[in-house]
Protein backbone atom coordinates (compact mmCIF):
# COMPACT_ATOMS: atom_id res chain seq x y z
CA UNK A 1 0.00 0.00 0.00
CA UNK A 2 1.25 3.65 -1.08
CA UNK A 3 2.05 6.03 1.94
CA UNK A 4 -0.48 8.63 2.14
CA UNK A 5 0.96 11.65 0.19
CA UNK A 6 1.93 14.80 1.78
CA UNK A 7 -0.46 17.85 2.13
CA UNK A 8 2.36 20.04 2.88
CA UNK A 9 4.17 19.25 -0.26
CA UNK A 10 1.45 19.07 -2.76
CA UNK A 11 0.18 22.68 -1.27
CA UNK A 12 3.80 24.37 -2.03
CA UNK A 13 4.26 22.74 -5.53
CA UNK A 14 0.71 24.39 -6.28
CA UNK A 15 1.89 27.08 -4.66
CA UNK A 16 4.80 27.08 -7.14
CA UNK A 17 2.53 27.15 -9.72
CA UNK A 18 0.34 29.12 -9.61
CA UNK A 19 2.77 31.91 -9.04
CA UNK A 20 4.74 30.78 -12.18
CA UNK A 21 1.98 30.83 -14.17
CA UNK A 22 1.03 34.01 -12.76
CA UNK A 23 4.39 35.74 -13.59
CA UNK A 24 4.35 34.02 -16.88
CA UNK A 25 0.85 35.75 -17.70
CA UNK A 26 2.73 39.21 -16.51
CA UNK A 27 5.66 38.91 -18.06
CA UNK A 28 4.09 37.57 -21.40
CA UNK A 29 1.86 40.82 -20.59
CA UNK A 30 5.09 43.01 -20.51
CA UNK A 31 6.59 41.64 -23.50
CA UNK A 32 3.66 41.84 -25.84
CA UNK A 33 3.23 45.73 -24.88
CA UNK A 34 7.04 46.58 -25.43
CA UNK A 35 6.47 44.89 -28.41
CA UNK A 36 3.68 46.61 -29.98
CA UNK A 37 4.53 49.92 -28.43
CA UNK A 38 8.07 49.24 -30.19
CA UNK A 39 6.81 48.48 -33.48
CA UNK A 40 3.18 50.40 -33.86
CA UNK A 41 3.94 53.70 -32.34
CA UNK A 42 6.10 55.43 -34.35
CA UNK A 43 5.91 58.91 -32.49
CA UNK A 44 8.47 56.81 -29.37
CA UNK A 45 10.78 56.12 -31.47
CA UNK A 46 12.73 59.10 -30.62
CA UNK A 47 12.66 57.10 -27.03
CA UNK A 48 13.78 54.02 -27.96
CA UNK A 49 16.46 54.02 -25.36
CA UNK A 50 14.10 55.23 -22.26
CA UNK A 51 11.43 52.97 -23.46
CA UNK A 52 13.76 50.23 -23.24
CA UNK A 53 15.01 50.76 -20.06
CA UNK A 54 11.69 51.23 -18.23
CA UNK A 55 10.93 47.66 -19.93
CA UNK A 56 13.58 46.41 -18.35
CA UNK A 57 13.39 47.85 -15.15
CA UNK A 58 9.43 46.50 -14.99
CA UNK A 59 10.51 43.24 -16.26
CA UNK A 60 13.58 42.91 -13.61
CA UNK A 61 12.36 45.21 -10.76
CA UNK A 62 8.77 44.30 -10.08
CA UNK A 63 8.14 41.06 -11.69
CA UNK A 64 11.90 38.92 -11.36
CA UNK A 65 12.34 39.77 -8.08
CA UNK A 66 8.70 38.96 -6.82
CA UNK A 67 9.28 34.93 -6.64
CA UNK A 68 12.68 36.03 -5.22
CA UNK A 69 11.34 37.44 -2.38
CA UNK A 70 8.41 35.01 -2.08
CA UNK A 71 10.60 31.60 -2.14
CA UNK A 72 13.96 33.41 -1.13
CA UNK A 73 14.43 29.85 1.79
CA UNK A 74 13.28 27.52 -0.55
CA UNK A 75 15.75 27.99 -4.44
CA UNK A 76 14.42 24.54 -5.65
CA UNK A 77 10.67 26.29 -5.38
CA UNK A 78 12.33 29.62 -6.62
CA UNK A 79 14.00 28.05 -10.03
CA UNK A 80 10.13 25.93 -10.63
CA UNK A 81 8.27 29.15 -10.18
CA UNK A 82 10.77 31.39 -12.83
CA UNK A 83 11.49 27.93 -14.49
CA UNK A 84 7.55 27.92 -15.43
CA UNK A 85 7.02 31.61 -16.51
CA UNK A 86 10.25 31.76 -18.44
CA UNK A 87 8.43 28.21 -20.58
CA UNK A 88 5.28 30.61 -20.72
CA UNK A 89 7.29 33.64 -21.78
CA UNK A 90 9.12 31.12 -24.48
CA UNK A 91 5.78 30.18 -25.93
CA UNK A 92 4.22 33.77 -26.51
CA UNK A 93 7.60 34.64 -27.99
CA UNK A 94 7.68 31.55 -30.61
CA UNK A 95 4.04 33.14 -31.17
CA UNK A 96 5.33 37.01 -31.73
CA UNK A 97 7.54 35.46 -34.24
CA UNK A 98 4.54 34.83 -36.67
CA UNK A 99 2.94 38.67 -36.72
CA UNK A 100 6.60 39.82 -36.46
CA UNK A 101 9.08 37.49 -38.47
CA UNK A 102 12.00 39.88 -37.86
CA UNK A 103 12.14 39.36 -33.92
CA UNK A 104 13.51 35.62 -34.56
CA UNK A 105 16.67 37.15 -36.61
CA UNK A 106 18.02 38.61 -33.24
CA UNK A 107 17.49 35.52 -31.00
CA UNK A 108 15.79 32.38 -31.73
CA UNK A 109 13.09 30.62 -29.53
CA UNK A 110 15.66 28.25 -28.47
CA UNK A 111 18.69 30.05 -27.57
CA UNK A 112 15.81 32.72 -26.12
CA UNK A 113 14.72 29.67 -23.64
CA UNK A 114 18.18 28.16 -23.20
CA UNK A 115 19.12 31.92 -22.27
CA UNK A 116 16.46 32.41 -19.80
CA UNK A 117 17.15 28.65 -18.26
CA UNK A 118 20.97 29.50 -17.70
CA UNK A 119 20.57 32.91 -16.12
CA UNK A 120 17.33 31.36 -13.63
CA UNK A 121 19.56 28.06 -12.75
CA UNK A 122 22.57 30.89 -11.60
CA UNK A 123 19.90 32.97 -10.32
CA UNK A 124 18.50 30.31 -8.06
CA UNK A 125 22.19 29.44 -7.16
CA UNK A 126 22.74 32.72 -5.84
CA UNK A 127 20.31 32.53 -3.68
CA UNK A 128 20.43 28.96 -2.70
CA UNK A 129 24.01 30.24 -1.61
CA UNK A 130 23.31 33.28 0.12
CA UNK A 131 20.68 31.38 2.27
CA UNK A 132 23.64 29.06 3.36
CA UNK A 133 25.39 31.89 4.04
CA UNK A 134 22.76 33.58 6.23
CA UNK A 135 22.21 31.01 7.82
CA UNK A 136 25.92 30.20 9.20
CA UNK A 137 25.93 33.88 10.18
CA UNK A 138 23.29 33.58 12.51
CA UNK A 139 24.41 30.42 14.16
CA UNK A 140 27.57 28.59 15.13
CA UNK A 141 29.27 26.32 12.30
CA UNK A 142 30.21 24.00 15.23
CA UNK A 143 28.26 22.59 17.84
CA UNK A 144 30.58 23.66 21.21
CA UNK A 145 30.54 20.34 23.60
CA UNK A 146 30.89 20.87 27.08
CA UNK A 147 33.95 18.79 28.51
CA UNK A 148 33.09 16.05 31.15
CA UNK A 149 35.62 16.41 33.93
Amino acid sequence: MPPPPDVSQSRSTRETLKAGLMLGAALSGVAIAWLLTANRVPALERFALLRNMAAGAIVIVLLILVPVFRFRRHPSHLFACTFTSWVILTAIYALLQIPFPRLGMRMGTFHFFVLGAVVLGLASSLVWVIHLVWILRSEPAIVARRRVP
